[in-house]
């Protein structure tokens, strides 16, 4: 194992306590425990879980888990193939935002960093800075750049060179509150114009209103959480915006064409996990 232990030296918003890379033997776990802090680990290569809030779920290369302060978590390197894999913690003001735009929550602590991404370049990047005499600044500025990675949503369509700016910013906060009970005055309120006007310039250049981007929104990042099988229908409504189960169910099908949970088992069919 390689880390490096750091002194935040006044920083407030965003301070990197440590960074560290590990090969780990089969069947080497941590925790249970808690931490005081945020706790972000790529897998460079291997298996292993992480367990947290009463669910345990596979990781694997590609893949990133954090752990969340205060809460209790454990992890478990894969018996035959274990991980490798690289963590930074950090504590700070905006840590809670930047988690939020990076798409971590409670219920969902594990995504996928897009292949396209230079995700785990960065993160190659950590032990090397080790000896730099500004090496706080250096980690932290890094941790910005992994953040700021992360939170192109992955599942966002490309939109075209010509669509404008205002759209382009209306589009960014939807990606990133999705979650929240967001209103189209919100929204509008948001780039600088006019509800009118908004859903005019999206009619125009996407051939759709806001409400159904943000719907159709919603639906794929639902289809995702409903393909990993962890959480229930009720979680999983909170998790893209929908205080109602039956709302979202109802809204769903009519997006998707398919219950919620006729998706999750059709899903589970094609992966091969059905019985």
């Amino acid at each position: 194992m390689e880390f490096i232990y750091t002194e935040p030296i006044g920083l407030t918003d965003l301070a990197v306590l440590e960074v560290g890379t590990q090969s780990c033997l089969p069947d080497m776990s941590f925790g249970p425990s808690v931490r005081d802090m945020y706790i972000l680990h790529y897998i460079h290569s291997g298996y292993g879980t992480y367990s947290t809030g009463g669910r345990t779920e596979p990781i694997g290369p590609g893949e990133l888990f954090l752990v969340m302060p205060d809460t209790v978590h454990s992890y478990c390197a894969d018996s035959d193939e274990p991980w490798r894999y690289s963590w930074f913690g950090f504590v700070g003001t905006l840590a809670p935002r930047l988690v939020e735009l990076a798409g971590f929550t409670v219920l969902s602590p594990v995504r996928t960093a897009d292949s396209s991404l230079s995700i785990e370049s960065l993160f190659d990047n950590l032990m090397s800075l080790r000896n730099e005499p500004a090496k706080e600044l250096l980690l932290t500025a890094l941790l910005y750049q992994i953040f700021g990675t992360l939170a192109i949503p992955d599942d966002a369509p490309t939109l075209r060179a010509d669509v404008g700016h205002h759209i382009r910013n209306a589009v960014s906060f939807m990606n990133t509150r999705y979650a929240d009970r967001i209103s189209l005055n919100e929204i509008a309120e948001h780039v600088g114009l006019d509800t009118k006007y908004l859903c005019r310039l999206f009619q125009q250049r996407l051939s759709m209103s806001p409400y159904r981007y943000l719907t159709d929104l919603r639906m794929r990042k639902a289809c995702r959480l409903l393909r990993r099988q962890l959480l229930g229908i009720a979680e999983i409504a909170l998790s893209v915006g929908y205080q109602d189960p039956l709302m979202f169910s109802r809204m769903f099908k009519r997006t998707i064409g398919l219950s919620p949970t006729a998706y999750r088992e059709k899903a589970k069919l094609e992966s091969g996990t059905g019985i």
